[in-house]
C-alpha cells in the first residue's frame, strides 16, 4: 500500500524530531493535503522521547539535521520505548548525505531531498505508507493473537503441518496430551517424533488426504506408548494439514462397555425382565423366554409379568413377588437406591417347561428411569440342596475347629471328641481310630456309646473291613453288610454293625492305621463325595493330632538329651534374662567360672567384671533385638578373680509368639589359645633380638632367657658345637639349671641322650629319662626332657623333674625357639667369618700400600741417579728392589691363595714334601734332620711344600747360616718343625703368624703364609720353644 486507503484515512500524528520550523510546515501542509494530520515537535532526542510517553504518535520524522547528530541514538531509543507495534519512523536527508550511513530496518526509511520539485510531496506519500502499513501489521498481528488464543482455549489438540511433514505449530492441548514441550515439536518431522505412527491406519489416511487435498474425518487407536482413542478431523491445503484431534477414549470405552452388557444378556442363563409400573414386560432376554417358553424376546415385550408367572406360583409367592415390585418402584421415588438386600429380594418356586425350580429374584430400579424396575432371576435349584449341605458341614468344621483350638485337651480326649463330631455329622453310632501292627487291629480311640468296644480292644485284622482301607489304602465304604457279596466280618457281626465308612491313616509319612465310621442300620444311598471329603478332614485332624503327640513325645526325650548334653558340655552354657540375671547355669560353667549353680542363679552376672558391664548390656540388647552373636572374644572373670578369654555365641529365646524373653550363651574358654598366640608373639620378637645378636654366647644367653621368661620352661641350657674338640660346649643356662646341676657339663661323643639327639639332628622328646639307658647322669632330677639339634651348631634342651610334663604346645614352642637360635647361630658364624676376611683383607691392603712403596721408592731413587750417572751399581740396585718387589708379591698371592678350599685333596708323605722343599731353599750351611714316624697326611701337597719353604727360609734367617733345622712325628698326629736358633719370646709368639709382622729384614708374610696353608687343611698350628730354645712350630691333624 503506497497511501492511506479509506479505511486508514483517520487522522494520523506525527512527531518531528529537530529544530528547523520551516521543515516541520512544511511537513505538515504536505499531509494535509491527502489526509487529517496533527503535528507535534521534540527539538531533541530527550523531548521526542517524552512526546512518545505523553501522546499516541502514528510516524516519527527526522529533520535532515537530527538536534544530537546521532540517528542509531534516536532510533534505538524510540524501539526501546515501543511496547506493542512497531512505530513508523523516516530520516530526511539532503542530497549530499551517503544513504549508507542512514539506518535502516523493518517500519524504518529514509529520503534524500534532491528533487528540487515538491520534495515534501514525497515526504507526505512515503509517511502515509508507513502509517499504514504499520496499522495493517497491527490488525493482522491482533487477528493471529486472537486465533492463537482460540486454539489454545480450545480442548481439541490442533496442529499443523507443512508439505513436508514439519510440524509448524501445535497447541498447548495437544502438547500436553502426547508428553512433549511445545518447542520440542515445532520444526520436527511429525514421522521423526512419533514413530510408531509409521505403518498405522492414520499415517495412510493423512497421506492420502495430502494428496487429495479432500477433508477426512475418522477414529482411531494411538497405541503404544500413547494407548488412547481419537476422533481426528484433518484439513488439507496448498500448505500442508491443519488437524483437529479430540480423545475420545471414554466414549469408546463406554461404547464398547455397552456392546459387552449387551452380549451378556444374550448369553447368561440367568432371567432378565424389565418391567414398568404396570407390569408391562418392557424387555426380556432370551433366557426369559426360554423359562417362560416362548419363542423369542420379542413376543414377551408387552406382556404383563402378573399374568405370565401368575399361574406358575401359589398365591403367597404371588403377593410377594407384587409387594417387592412396589418396593422397588418406592425406591425408585424416593432416593432412587437399590434393596438393601445382599442375596436376594426374595426366592420363588416356579413351575417351568423343565419343571418346578427354586429362583433367587432381585429387584432394582433402572437408574435414570423411575417408572422401570429390573428383575433378575437366576435358578438355584441346586444350589438349594446345596446350602442345606453347606449348612451341615458349615457346623461340623465349627465344631472341628472348638475341638483343635482347645489346649486343655489331652490327645487321647482330642480323638473321642473327633470322633463324636464325626458321629453326628455322618450320622453313624460309632467312630474309631485304629492302629495296624502285625496283621492286628489295636483300638487307640473310640466314640461308640451303647457299643461294646474300648481303647486297647485287639481284634484280628483280617475279620474288619479296615483290613481293605489299610491293604488298598483308599477310602472303603459299605452301606448295607447284609446285601453285599461276602458275609458281614466277624467283629460286625458281633456289634450289630450294618455300615461301614473308613480311611487309611498315614503319620509322619508313614503308614499308622484306619479311622472308620459305622452304624447299626443300613444307609439309604452311597456315602455323598461332600461326606468323603468331610471323612478326609477328619482323617487328616487325626493323623495332625497323632503326629502331634508322637512329636510331644519325641520332643520330650529331645530335650531330655539336650539338657544331658548342656550339662556334659565342657562350655559354658548359660542363660539370662533381658535384665542381665543368670536364670540357667551348667556343670561346665560350674567348673570353667567356680560358682554352682545354687550361688549364682537369680544373681546378677558375678563374672561379668565392673568395667565390662557397659559391653555386657550391649549384647544382651543386641540378642533382645533377635541378633545373635557369633565367637566375639570377651573377657569374664571366676569366681576366684581369674580373668579369662572367653569366645562369646549368644541366641535369642522366643516365645511362642516370637517375641525374645531371654537369651542362650555359649561361651568357650581360649585363655590358653591366647596365651599361646601371645607366646607365638614374643616368639617372633625373640628371634628378631637373636638376629642382632653379636655373638653366639649372646645368642645363647637369649635363647635361655627366653625359654624361662616366654615359655615358662626354667631349666634350659644351649651348647655349641666345637669342632676343633669335636664336643659341645656350654654356652648359657638358666639360673635354675644351675642351682639343679652347677656347671652344666661339656658333652662329647656318646655322652647320654643329648648328644645321641645330636648325632641324629632330631628332636626328642622325653617323658620319663629314667627309664632310658644311657643317659647322662643316671642320678639326675631331671625326668620329663626335650632334645632341640641346632643343626651342626649346637644344641637346646629343657627338663623337668615331673614325668610327663610338656604338652605338644609346649614342645612346638620350643621347637620354634630352636629353630630361631639354629639361624641365629648360622648368622652370627657367617659375620664372623665375613668379618676374619674383612680383617685379612685390611691388613693384606695394608702390606701392600707399606710395604710395596718402600722397595719401589727405592727402586725410583736408583734409577734417577742410574739415569744420570749410568753407573752399573745403581742398576743393580734397582733390580735389587725389583727382587724385593716381586718377593712381596708373590708372598702376598701366596697369602691370598692360602686359605682357599682344597678342592682335590691326595695322600702323600710328609718326609717326601720336605725333601723337596728343602731343595728349593738357599740352605748354605744350614742342616735339615728328619726324623722317623713323620706322618702320611691328606691335603695339597704343593701348598704343604710352601708350608715347609717358609718355614726353613724363617728358620735361616733368624738362625743364621749353620742353624740345625728338625722334622718329626708328633705322639697325638701331627708333625712338628723345630730348629736351634734364638727362638721366639713368649710374649711375641701370638702374633708372629699375623701378616706382615717381621722381626728381622722379612717380609713379614712367611708365617702368616705357614697359618693360611695350615687353616685350609683344617690343622691346628701353636708356637712353641725346642728343647736347645729354638723355635718349635706344631701342626696337629
Amino acid at each position: 500500500m503506497s497511501y492511506l486507503d479509506e479505511s486508514d484515512a483517520q487522522s494520523i500524528t506525527v512527531l518531528v524530531v529537530g529544530d528547523d520550523k520551516e521543515f516541520a510546515e512544511l511537513v505538515q501542509k504536505a499531509l494535509q493535503t491527502k489526509t487529517d494530520a496533527q503535528l507535534l515537535s521534540a527539538l531533541d532526542i530527550e523531548s521526542a522521547v517524552q512526546s512518545l510517553t505523553q501522546h499516541s504518535i502514528d510516524c516519527v520524522v527526522s529533520a535532515t539535521d537530527p538536534p544530537d547528530g546521532d540517528e542509531d541514538e534516536l532510533l534505538s531509543r524510540i524501539r526501546a520505548h515501543e511496547r506493542g507495534a512497531r512505530m513508523p519512523v523516516l530520516f530526511v536527508s539532503d542530497d549530499q548525505r551517503d544513504p549508507t550511513t542512514l539506518p535502516t530496518g523493518e517500519f524504518t526509511d529514509y529520503i534524500l531531498l534532491h528533487t528540487p520539485h515538491k520534495p515534501f510531496k514525497r515526504v507526505s506519500t512515503r509517511i502515509q505508507t508507513l502509517v499504514a502499513t504499520a496499522r495493517e501489521r497491527d490488525r493482522a498481528d491482533k487477528a493471529a493473537t486472537r486465533l492463537e488464543r482460540t486454539l489454545e482455549r480450545t480442548t481439541d489438540g490442533v496442529y499443523t503441518v507443512d508439505t513436508d511433514w514439519r510440524i509448524e505449530y501445535v497447541n498447548e492441548t495437544m502438547a500436553n496430551r502426547v508428553g512433549y514441550e511445545r518447542s520440542q515439536l515445532i520444526g520436527n518431522v511429525v514421522w521423526d517424533v512419533f514413530p510408531s505412527l509409521l505403518g498405522t491406519d492414520l499415517e495412510r489416511t493423512y497421506r492420502q488426504a495430502m494428496e487429495c487435498g479432500e477433508p477426512t474425518s475418522f477414529n482411531s487407536y494411538i497405541g503404544a506408548p500413547f494407548d488412547y482413542w481419537v476422533e481426528t478431523r484433518v484439513f488439507p491445503d496448498e500448505t500442508g494439514l491443519s488437524v483437529f484431534s479430540r480423545e475420545v477414549t471414554e466414549v469408546h470405552e463406554q461404547r464398547q462397555r455397552l456392546e459387552r452388557s449387551a452380549t451378556i444378556l444374550e448369553n447368561v442363563h440367568d432371567v432378565v425382565f424389565i418391567i414398568d409400573e404396570t407390569f408391562e414386560i418392557q424387555f426380556a432376554n432370551p433366557a426369559a423366554a426360554r423359562v417362560s417358553g416362548y419363542p423369542s424376546t420379542t413376543a414377551l415385550v408387552g406382556e404383563q409379568l402378573s399374568t405370565l408367572i401368575g399361574n406358575q406360583v401359589t398365591d403367597d409367592a404371588a403377593d410377594a413377588f407384587s409387594e417387592a415390585v412396589a418396593d422397588a418402584f418406592s425406591q425408585a421415588h424416593g432416593d432412587g437406591g437399590v434393596s438393601g438386600l445382599y442375596d436376594s429380594d426374595l426366592q420363588l418356586e416356579l413351575t417351568t417347561a423343565f419343571g418346578i425350580r427354586s429362583f433367587d429374584v432381585r429387584l432394582t430400579p433402572c437408574t435414570g428411569r423411575h417408572n422401570e424396575v429390573l428383575v433378575v432371576a437366576r435358578d438355584v435349584t441346586e444350589q438349594s440342596e446345596a446350602q442345606r449341605q453347606l449348612e451341615t458341614e458349615r457346623d461340623a468344621l465349627r465344631s472341628l475347629q472348638e475341638v483343635m483350638a482347645d489346649t486343655d485337651l489331652t490327645t487321647v480326649a482330642r480323638l473321642g471328641c473327633l470322633l463324636e463330631v464325626g458321629c453326628e455329622t455322618l450320622d453313624l453310632e460309632m467312630g474309631v481310630v485304629t492302629a495296624v501292627t502285625d496283621d492286628e487291629y489295636h483300638v487307640e480311640a473310640v466314640h461308640a456309646p451303647g457299643v461294646d468296644i474300648d481303647v486297647s480292644d485287639v481284634a484280628d485284622l483280617a475279620e474288619t473291613y479296615c483290613a481293605e482301607v489299610f491293604e488298598q489304602e483308599r477310602v472303603c465304604s459299605v452301606v448295607d453288610a447284609v446285601d453285599t457279596e461276602n458275609e458281614p466280618h466277624s467283629v460286625s457281626r458281633e456289634l450289630g454293625l450294618e455300615s461301614y465308612f473308613g480311611i487309611p491313616l498315614t503319620v509322619d509319612g508313614e503308614r499308622f492305621g484306619a479311622l472308620h465310621f459305622s452304624g447299626q442300620k443300613a444307609q439309604p444311598q452311597e456315602f455323598t463325595e461332600s461326606s468323603t471329603t468331610f471323612l478326609r478332614l477328619l482323617g487328616e485332624l487325626v493323623a495332625a493330632e497323632l503326629a502331634r503327640s508322637r512329636n510331644r513325645r519325641q520332643l520330650e526325650a529331645t530335650n531330655t538329651r539336650l539338657e544331658s548334653l548342656i550339662e556334659a558340655a565342657p562350655l559354658t552354657i548359660m542363660e539370662v534374662t533381658a535384665e542381665g540375671v543368670v536364670s540357667r547355669w551348667n556343670r561346665g560353667a560350674e567348673e570353667m567360672f567356680g560358682w554352682n549353680r545354687e550361688e549364682i542363679v537369680g544373681e546378677f552376672a558375678p563374672f561379668v567384671p565392673a568395667e565390662n558391664h557397659s559391653d555386657y548390656k550391649a549384647h544382651r540388647e543386641q540378642a533382645l533385638a533377635g541378633e545373635a552373636i557369633h565367637g566375639k572374644e570377651v573377657t569374664r572373670q571366676t569366681k576366684d578373680g581369674t580373668v579369662l578369654d572367653l569366645l562369646l555365641s549368644t541366641a535369642p529365646v522366643r516365645d511362642s509368639e516370637g517375641a525374645v524373653t531371654s537369651i542362650l550363651a555359649v561361651m568357650d574358654d581360649i585363655t590358653e589359645q591366647k596365651e599361646h598366640e601371645r607366646q607365638l608373639r614374643a616368639l617372633q620378637e625373640i628371634a628378631q633380638r637373636l638376629t642382632a645378636a653379636s655373638s653366639i654366647e649372646a645368642i645363647g644367653e637369649i635363647a635361655v632367657d627366653a625359654a624361662a621368661q616366654v615359655l615358662g620352661l626354667e631349666v634350659t641350657s644351649v651348647w655349641r658345637y666345637a669342632k676343633e674338640t669335636d664336643s659341645l660346649v656350654p654356652i648359657a643356662e638358666t639360673k635354675r639349671a644351675t642351682e639343679l646341676f652347677g656347671v652344666t657339663p661339656t658333652l662329647t661323643s656318646g655322652d647320654g641322650l643329648a648328644w645321641e639327639a645330636f648325632e641324629h639332628g632330631a628332636l626328642q622328646v622325653y617323658d620319663d629319662v629314667s627309664v632310658h639307658e644311657g643317659r647322662f647322669n643316671p642320678d639326675t632330677q631331671i625326668r620329663s626332657e626335650i632334645i632341640v639339634p641346632l643343626g651342626r651348631h649346637g644344641l637346646l634342651a629343657t627338663g623337668s623333674t615331673g614325668i610327663e610334663e610338656f604338652s605338644e604346645r609346649e614342645i612346638d614352642l620350643f621347637r620354634i625357639l630352636g629353630a630361631s637360635v639354629e639361624v641365629a647361630m648360622i648368622r652370627a658364624k657367617r659375620e664372623a667369618t665375613l668379618q676374619e676376611q674383612n680383617n685379612r683383607l685390611s691388613e693384606f691392603t695394608d702390606v701392600v700400600a707399606h710395604d710395596l712403596r718402600n722397595p719401589l721408592a727405592v727402586a725410583i731413587g736408583y734409577l734417577d741417579a742410574a739415569k744420570e750417572s749410568q753407573s752399573p751399581e745403581h742398576f743393580e740396585k734397582v733390580s735389587a728392589a725389583h727382587d724385593r718387589i716381586e718377593q712381596l708379591i708373590s708372598n702376598l698371592l701366596t697369602l691370598a691363595r692360602g686359605e682357599a678350599a682344597i678342592e682335590d685333596a691326595l695322600e702323600f708323605d710328609v718326609a717326601d714334601a720336605v725333601s723337596d722343599a728343602w731343595g728349593f731353599v738357599e740352605t748354605d750351611e744350614a742342616t735339615l734332620e728328619v726324623h722317623d714316624g713323620v706322618p702320611v697326611v691328606k691335603g695339597d701337597r704343593s701348598r704343604v711344600i710352601q708350608l715347609f719353604e717358609n718355614l726353613f727360609r724363617n728358620a735361616i734367617e733368624h738362625g743364621g747360616d749353620d742353624v740345625t733345622i728338625g722334622v718329626g712325628p708328633l705322639a697325638e698326629g701331627g708333625f712338628y718343625v723345630e730348629d736351634d736358633g734364638p727362638g721366639i719370646p713368649p710374649e711375641r709368639r701370638s702374633e708372629v703368624l699375623e701378616s706382615g709382622v717381621s722381626y728381622g729384614s722379612g717380609t713379614g708374610f712367611g708365617l702368616s703364609i705357614v697359618a693360611a696353608i695350615v687353616r685350609a687343611h683344617g690343622w691346628d698350628i701353636e708356637v712353641t720353644a725346642s728343647s736347645t730354645g729354638g723355635a718349635r712350630f706344631e701342626f696337629a691333624f
